[in-house]
């Protein structure tokens, strides 16, 4: 159970703490302070107080309920693996925003990071999507530029040699989803939309793209905002080679996607959108490939749909219909030929 993991965590801070933090005098104590529930795992909240200073950590411990314990293990031995590679490179680069590991507690299915203090990149959406007058101040547009920055640090500081770019292979990949999305409601009109925006966009797109470790869980969810800059605090998907502009498009269709709640307007979404990619630096050359792998990862979601203990069928239709409506808008906004 979580709650032994935590145990044994606690107990071999208190016999290493010191030696994570030579710095910091005579330990004092190692508090648990808080936890979250996720699907897969639990995140624990801890401070370590010190003579001089304290320390916060958050430790990730998979559940070994939905896994098996040796499967726990294994998650969390992989991510702590990804996270120790990416945490090396910006430290190679002097660049900050990923955690450092601390110990190594694989053998009981959790990883340890020190914890940057700060909310998640959706949360100040929300925030401007809710209250008046806060997106006008400049925030969200900040905290949007700054995400940007980061995945293109990031890109940068672990690039690889660019890889060959298939194009039809893409198309070919975005026709089925249209097809399995058509079971779920989407129009002829619509797909005919996308399917012809995509063709257009992808003419005379050059043969290769660049490359670097690609995230696969760059969300606005997972971001966090803090006075010192980003933070990114999930590498259990982290793949060491793959299409750098998959983290762009996958974290613009979850930008997109909030739109489908009511009170998230077009004009904030596109703050977010145009903040983070405009600091990226894609040139409009590569937004045309971002713009097809963005549709890409729409119709995914939709084809997923909702699962888990939202699988009544009312909320399911409920999903559909919104989903529904929601592609066929942003299928004409981004794929739609010009007038």
């Amino acid at each position: 159970m979580a709650e032994n993991v935590m145990d044994h965590i606690v107990a071999d801070l208190r016999n290493t703490a010191t030696a994570h933090y030579p710095a910091h005098g005579e330990l004092r104590n190692v508090r648990i302070v808080g936890h979250t529930p996720k699907n897969d795992h639990f995140v624990y909240d801890l401070v370590i107080d010190f003579e001089r200073a304290s320390e916060r950590l958050a430790a990730k411990v998979y559940r070994a309920s939905k896994s098996g314990s040796q499967g726990a293990r294994n998650l969390a031995r992989l991510e702590l693996d990804n996270l120790s590679h990416a945490y090396e490179l910006f430290e190679k680069k002097k660049l900050d925003g990923i955690p450092r590991p601390v110990g190594d507690f694989t053998e009981v299915g959790a990883v340890v990071t020190e914890k940057f203090s700060g909310v998640p990149l959706q949360s100040i959406v929300m925030k401007g999507a809710l209250l008046p007058g806060y997106a006008d101040n400049g925030a969200v547009a900040v905290a949007a530029s700054m995400t940007g920055h980061w995945l293109r640090n990031f890109h940068k500081a672990s690039a690889d040699m660019p890889e060959p770019f298939d194009s039809q292979a893409l198309l070919g990949d975005l026709e089925k989803l249209c097809e399995s999305c058509r079971s779920e409601g989407l129009d002829d009109a619509a797909i005919r939309t996308i399917m012809t925006g995509a063709k257009k966009s992808l003419a005379g797109i050059r043969k290769t793209l660049p490359s670097s470790a690609v995230l696969n869980d760059f969300t606005p969810l997972n971001v966090v905002v803090g006075e010192n800059g980003i933070s990114l605090s999930e590498f259990g998907k982290m793949r060491r080679r793959g299409s750098s502009f998959h983290d762009v498009a996958h974290f613009l269709a979850y930008v997109e996607a909030l739109e489908k709640y009511p009170f998230c307007n077009r004009s904030l979404i596109g703050q977010v959108h145009d903040g983070f990619l405009e600091a990226y630096g894609a040139s409009p050359a590569d937004q045309a490939v971002i713009r097809v792998l963005k549709m890409k990862e729409l119709l995914s979601m939709f084809a997923k749909g909702r699962s888990g203990k939202e699988n009544a069928v009312r909320k399911k239709v409920m999903w559909a219909t919104v989903m529904k409506r929601f592609i066929q808008q942003a299928a004409q906004r981004s794929l739609a030929p010009a007038a």
